[in-house]
């Protein structure tokens, strides 16, 4: 017997469609979301729509009738449940905000691994989910825990420029400290210098140098940075003063102590953070002595070599070398550096680096 017709309009038809959608709270429905949205009418209304029909309620399979007059009743019931649902985004949201309470930091090793895990895992899901991240930004801008153990560690190279530094403008609102000043605001430095917003630099590197007193102590990661800036500053803006800004990072360097009570000073972070500002000075020779430097004063850290921050120091020396002149070791060093291993931070940016080193060593063949 052949199937009666719904003669409901398709207007009312569009309009419950547009209703489900809001009130399961997804923003852009998918296919793959219809398994997820049948749960939630189950939940709502006791009553249960298959995947296949939400499917092809939903436009994502072709049907010449009319949803039935049971199922249009359904969504109707569904939508007038006061049952409410969160997002995926609102649910990892409130998440990651609970994580970083005080009070949960009470009784935490900071340098427990399973703890690190965690911190690198929220920063992962920040960095695949923009919506995600400005929807906490300025909540964890606001905690002192979220921007010790997420902004002060996870600044991105890849989603710094499109939409992390929003987070790191709200950081610089709430943090007071001059070490967190100095770090923010290098940060920025360095968005700008991948915009290449050359204006927005020469600023940002002022307001640096106004906040900057050598009587203070830093982190060397934190001084590292600074003398990053100081170094591609001097080049851009006063290419007379970069030899004696280089002059000074060396000096500098030599009172750069490894304090076992200081967390991750095991790994010479200054002379990463500096080795990438001669880097793109074209400092070659320089480089290559501030990464002797650090490998002969600083005993390898399982850590960094697991995240692939010696691969990078590598790398440095690699590109240093080919740019040198020297081939043949260059080739050499380009065997120890493991690009899979680059961390998650800055794994794009140094991809970038190691393929330029494979194209100039290819040019020499």
């Amino acid at each position: 017997m052949a199937r009666t017709r719904n003669k409901i309009a398709k207007e009312e038809v569009e309009l419950i469609r547009k209703l489900v959608i809001q009130k399961a709270n997804i923003e852009v429905i998918n296919p793959v979301d219809c398994k997820h949205l049948a749960n939630q009418i189950y939940t709502s209304t006791g009553q249960y729509i298959s995947e296949s029909t939400l499917k092809r309620f939903l436009g994502f399979h072709f049907y010449e009738f009319a949803p039935s007059y049971d199922t249009i009743k359904i969504l109707k019931g569904f939508i007038d449940s006061n049952v409410m649902f969160q997002s995926d985004e609102q649910v990892a949201a409130e998440l990651i905000v609970d994580f970083f309470k005080p009070i949960h930091f009470t009784a935490i090793d900071i340098s427990d691994k399973s703890f690190q895990a965690a911190c690198r895992r929220i920063a992962i899901s920040l960095k695949k989910n923009k919506l995600l991240f400005e929807s906490v930004m300025e909540i964890l801008a606001k905690n002192e825990m979220s921007r010790r153990f997420y902004y002060d560690l996870f600044p991105d190279y890849e989603v710094l420029s499109s939409f992390q530094y929003k987070g790191y403008e709200k950081y610089l609102e709430y943090e007071k400290s001059y070490q967190g000043q100095m770090f923010g605001n290098c940060i920025l430095f360095l968005k700008y210098f991948f915009d290449n917003d050359f204006v927005a630099m020469k600023k940002k590197y002022r307001e640096i140098s106004k906040i900057y007193n050598p009587k203070n102590n830093l982190h060397s990661f934190v001084l590292g940075r600074y003398y990053q800036t100081c170094i591609m500053s001097s080049f851009y803006f006063d290419n007379n003063e970069t030899a004696s800004v280089i002059r000074e990072a060396f000096k500098i360097e030599k009172k750069v102590k490894n304090d076992p009570n200081v967390l991750f000073s095991d790994f010479p972070g200054f002379h990463y953070f500096v080795c990438d500002g001669l880097y793109n000075v074209g400092a070659y020779n320089e480089l290559m002595l501030m990464i002797n430097i650090a490998l002969d004063k600083y005993e390898k850290s399982s850590e960094f070599e697991w995240k692939g921050y010696y691969d990078q120091l590598y790398l440095y020396n690699a590109l240093a070398l080919v740019n040198l002149g020297k081939i043949k070791e260059a080739t050499k060093q380009l065997k120890l550096i493991k690009p899979e291993r680059f961390y998650f931070i800055s794994n794009v940016y140094f991809k970038k680096l190691y393929d330029e080193l494979i194209h100039q060593l290819n040019l020499q063949k």
